[in-house]
């Protein structure tokens, strides 16, 4: 099938073909008489690289002059580049790993990850806003803030961890997103528009628009903006049971943000600013596919393979999937906040106050679970539907209050804050599945209330769960830099921080056994943070720096499992003949790291390198019980990661710009530890088995003049993930309760993204392509695994071509 685009109908060949037709006509079209007006008008390229400027110690400074090592994505770049969401981010950026599997999304830096379960860690700051959550085994509320990138001035990764300025969710590191602010001199604003198609696969379209400058000269300022953005699905959702879903374009998201700030300065050096954000996505489908063909038998084709069901065929490019049931997920997230800034001489002085309310809701079909819980096949008839539900609800309530020194000449600089926040969420599961009592009867020959004890809950629900949980946090912290000698400083910092974490659950239903469980748990600990470091400032444009960092994060407690059979005796084979462990504790790590930033060649080069070695205590890990379809959270040890990053960019004539960013992380666990005879972890497993140590992303990119005011450029961009070599598994034992059966690790691959545009007063249109070459490799691939609910795999966005056009003023 070929995709539609504007009522029109085109080959991504044809597509790409005119895209390199268009950029073979820029670059050879030069009127006579043009180019010596162009230089003088507009020049293809600055002669030196932009300096960048960032908060990344929460006070402004050349990244050049940080000592963290940061990858910084302007809003142009990110425009030019077709970066919307987080998953763009972390795609583009070495060292961040985004783990996307339906409802529940998982985000790390420089491997400290632990999946889907406890207090996040990486920081994720909206402006001064934290925003990330605790993810307890991707059931409360699912997923981590993840917010959507327009008017930003930039987006700041900051890695290793961040926990003295940023707090206990930021042991990896902290992503900032930096939303433009209102202006009290002058007048400014943009709009941006875009279609595109998307192989066998739905049209993508945005559209928005930002405006912002004075009310009132030096005294009174504002910011609004509003962006819709629709991406075309791609998934072929066709029902393998007769009567369910058959939906062609399946996996397609709707979303919106709006935004609306005030800038009030009353006398001089006082800013008030109120500010309003909201968010809204909606996803119609989860977008995964099942690869199952008669080369790959997977569990779909070995239990509906009689249905005749619609394949997946990644040499065509159609993606299938077979499930009965659409699943769609709806997040909706609203953020007021003040911000006070007043400059007294040499100290800046903030007030940051925050509250933030999310929604959230998901439907997953459980109408292949609920058979397989008591050993039955998947069902063929419709009748057997059945449906996950998991609403919640989170608020979080956030108050900093922050004196900085604000004259960057002098030879101490220092910050120090106080911080509260309180958190409380409230999430939701209920599963409606009428006919499981008839599944039942099938397979033991009772009746539901003999096998579980008890009938379906009114509404036909099997299981029914409530498990509110809040987190509150009391901190101090500071930081000073003192420039010992001309070129060397020191910087010590600390963070002391009270934490408790308090949960309870209440869980009825047949899948839980004859009568309801209520179960509450709190986690309190009192953490110091320090930080350590030491500056050689060769000169303005070389730094060299050694860094030593803790940081730490809270423990929890664990929900207990469903009680079926196959789990409570993998449970017991693993030792817990009562369940699982009911807590885990707070873990700790160090992170020592080496780097250099060197402005070079009279500003025509810029490199930046570092290396870290990390130590991982009491690493909060998932036990993964495959016969229980989940996992619970311990403490399993000691872990390590270690690595390196490395970032250039160059000027290597008048408008010919490149840039390379190379990552490595290998993290990986440093205990074997044994419970009943059966190893849960062992010396030398991968922590995440999904992250590829090597992420490497070049870039190029050529801007040159047409005319008068007019500048064309053609932009290419690669990124490449490397395929983890493993070990997976904390055993070889295909008997254990801990051998998962069903593990099939992430390929390695490469998406390549080609943009050819022109500039021309305030104008900015583009035809981009992304993943040029249609690349679709198997991710998170969990075909062979009889519990999956979703379509087993996820993969790349398949080819996508469009247009953009930005105006700015």
């Amino acid at each position: 099938m070929t995709p539609a685009w504007g009522g029109r109908f085109l080959t991504g060949r044809a597509l790409l073909g005119a895209m390199a037709a268009a950029a073979v006509l820029l670059l050879n079209f030069t009127p006579a008489g043009a180019a010596t007006a162009a230089d003088a008008a507009s020049t293809g390229g600055p002669d030196q690289l932009q300096e960048v400027v960032v908060t990344a110690e929460k006070r402004e400074e050349n990244i050049e002059k940080v000592p963290i090592s940061v990858s910084v994505l302007s809003r142009d770049e990110m425009m030019q580049r077709n970066i919307t969401d987080m998953a763009d981010v972390a795609a583009v950026t070495p060292g961040v790993d985004f783990q996307n599997q339906g409802s529940t999304i998982a985000l790390s830096i420089r491997g400290i990850s632990s999946g889907i379960s406890g207090y996040s860690t990486t920081g994720i700051y909206l402006d001064d806003v934290p925003v990330q959550i605790r993810l307890d085994n991707g059931i409360v509320p699912g997923t981590n803030t993840t917010p959507l990138v327009f008017d930003l001035a930039r987006v700041e990764v900051l890695k290793g961890p961040q926990g003295t300025l940023f707090g206990a969710g930021a042991e990896g590191g902290t992503i900032r997103f930096i939303q433009a602010q209102p202006s009290l001199t002058e007048s400014s604003g943009y709009a941006r528009a875009g279609i595109g198609t998307t192989d066998n696969g739905g049209a993508s379209y945005e559209m928005g628009a930002a405006l912002g400058g004075p009310i009132i000269q030096d005294e009174l300022g504002f910011r609004v903006s509003a962006w819709h953005e629709r991406q075309g699905g791609y998934i072929e959702h066709d029902s393998a049971i007769p009567g369910g879903a058959d939906y062609s374009y399946s996996g397609w998201r709707d979303a919106d943000v709006l935004r609306a700030a005030l800038t009030f300065a009353p006398v001089s050096g006082l800013k008030i600013t109120p500010s309003m954000f909201y968010q809204h996505t909606y996803w119609n489908d989860v977008p995964t596919f099942d690869p199952g063909s008669a080369s790959f038998p997977d569990a779909m084709t070995q239990n509906w393979n009689s249905l005749n069901p619609t394949l997946t065929n990644l040499d065509s490019g159609r993606l299938a999937f077979q499930g009965l049931l659409l699943q769609p997920s709806s997040d909706s997230l609203y953020l007021p906040a003040l911000k006070i800034t007043e400059e007294v001489p040499g100290v800046t002085l903030t007030s940051s106050t925050s509250y933030l309310y999310r929604t959230y809701t998901a439907q997953q079909d459980f109408t292949t679970v609920m058979p397989a819980i008591i050993g039955q096949p998947w069902p063929l008839t419709a009748n057997a539907a059945a449906d996950s539900y998991t609403p919640a609800t989170l608020n979080v309530f956030a108050q900093e209050l922050r004196a900085a020194s604000s004259n960057p000449d002098a030879r101490l600089q220092w910050t120090l804050g106080a911080f509260y926040t309180k958190s409380r969420q409230v999430g939701y599961q209920w599963v409606v599945s009428p006919y499981w009592p008839t599944q039942i009867q099938q397979a033991y020959g009772q009746s539901i209330e003999q096998v579980f004890g008890q009938p379906l809950l009114p509404g036909n629900q099997s299981i029914y769960e409530k498990e509110p949980l809040s987190d509150e946090q009391q901190a101090g912290y500071g930081q000073v830099t003192w420039q010992v000698v001309k070129h060397f400083a020191l910087v010590a910092g600390a963070r002391v921080a009270r934490e408790t974490d308090k949960y309870s659950i209440y869980i009825n239903g047949p899948l839980n056994g004859p009568k309801a469980t209520q179960f509450s748990g709190e986690q309190t600990a009192t953490v110091v943070d320090p930080k350590y470091g030491i500056n050689v400032q060769l000169d303005d444009n070389n730094l060299l720096y050694a860094s030593a960092t803790k940081g730490d994060r809270i423990g929890g407690v664990n929900p207990p499992f469903y009680n079926t059979p196959a789990c409570n005796a993998a449970l017991a084979a693993l030792g817990y003949p009562n369940g699982a462990p009911s807590s885990y504790s707070d873990d700790s790590l160090w992170s020592y790291e080496l780097g250099s930033k060197d402005r070079l060649l009279n500003g025509r080069l810029q490199t930046a390198l570092s290396a870290f070695y990390i130590r991982w205590s009491d690493i909060q890990q998932i036990v993964q019980v495959p016969a229980c379809t989940e996992g619970f959270t311990s403490n399993l040890g000691k872990a390590t990661s270690k690595g390196f990053d490395l970032q250039i960019d160059a000027l290597i004539a008048q408008g010919l710009k490149a840039g390379l960013s190379v990552g490595y992380t290998d993290a990986r666990n440093q205990t074997t530890i044994t419970v009943a005879g059966n190893n849960v972890v062992a010396d030398g497993q991968q922590i995440n088995n999904f992250a590829s140590p090597w992420i490497v992303v070049p870039t190029l990119e050529y801007t040159f003049p047409i005319a008068t005011g007019h500048d064309g450029y053609v932009r290419l961009d690669d990124v490449y993930h490397s395929r983890n070599p493993g070990p997976y598994q904390p055993t070889t034992n295909t008997s254990s309760p801990t051998y998962n059966p069903y593990f099939l690790p992430n390929p390695g691959y490469n998406q390549l993204n080609m943009h050819v545009g022109m500039t021309w007063s305030g104008w900015d249109v583009s035809v981009y392509a992304l993943n040029v070459g249609n690349n679709l490799p198997m991710l998170y691939n969990n075909a062979l695994n009889i519990f999956t609910f979703y379509g087993a795999t996820f993969t790349l966005q398949p080819r996508t071509i469009g247009v953009t056009a930005m105006y700015h003023w």
